[in-house]
C-alpha cells in the first residue's frame, strides 16, 4: 500500500472535499466550522448543531466509537465517508445510546434534515424497504 496505511482511518483529501462541497449546498445547514479536516461544526436551520468527526474506517465498531469520542467527546455524528465503507449493528446500538448519530454517506446526507430521535434513527430510503 503506497500510503503505508495511512488512509486506514483518516479520509483521503478527495473525501474531505466531498464532505465540504455537500455541507455548503446542502438545505438544512446554515454554516459549517471546520475545526479539523476531519472534525466539523454544523449549524443547521432550526436544528441542532451537530459536531461530525468524519473516518475513514472500512467497518466501524463499538472501538472506533470509543477511540473517536474518547479523543473528541463533542461529537454528536460520525460519518465514515468511503461510499464502500460501513459499520456494524452493535456499533450503530452503541453510538444511538450514547446519542450519537452513525452514518454511510447517503444516510447522513438526509439524517441532517432531522434532530433527536429522528436523526439518530434515520434510515435512507432505500434501506427502509429492507
Amino acid at each position: 500500500m503506497p500510503e503505508d496505511g495511512y488512509y486506514a482511518k483518516v479520509p483521503r483529501p478527495e473525501s474531505i472535499d466531498a464532505v465540504r462541497r455537500c455541507l455548503s449546498r446542502h438545505g438544512a445547514v446554515r454554516y459549517r466550522k471546520e475545526i479539523t479536516p476531519q472534525l466539523h461544526e454544523i449549524s443547521r436551520i432550526g436544528k441542532s448543531v451537530v459536531t461530525l468527526f468524519v473516518t475513514n474506517v472500512y467497518t466501524v465498531g463499538v472501538a472506533d466509537i470509543q477511540e473517536i469520542t474518547e479523543e473528541h467527546p463533542s461529537v454528536t455524528c460520525i460519518l465514515t465517508v468511503s461510499a464502500w465503507n460501513s459499520y456494524t449493528r452493535q456499533a450503530k446500538e452503541y453510538a444511538r445510546s450514547i446519542n450519537i448519530g452513525l452514518f454511510r454517506f447517503y444516510e447522513w446526507m438526509g439524517a441532517l434534515n432531522y434532530d433527536g430521535d429522528e436523526f439518530l434513527n434515520y434510515i435512507a430510503p432505500p434501506d427502509r424497504e429492507k
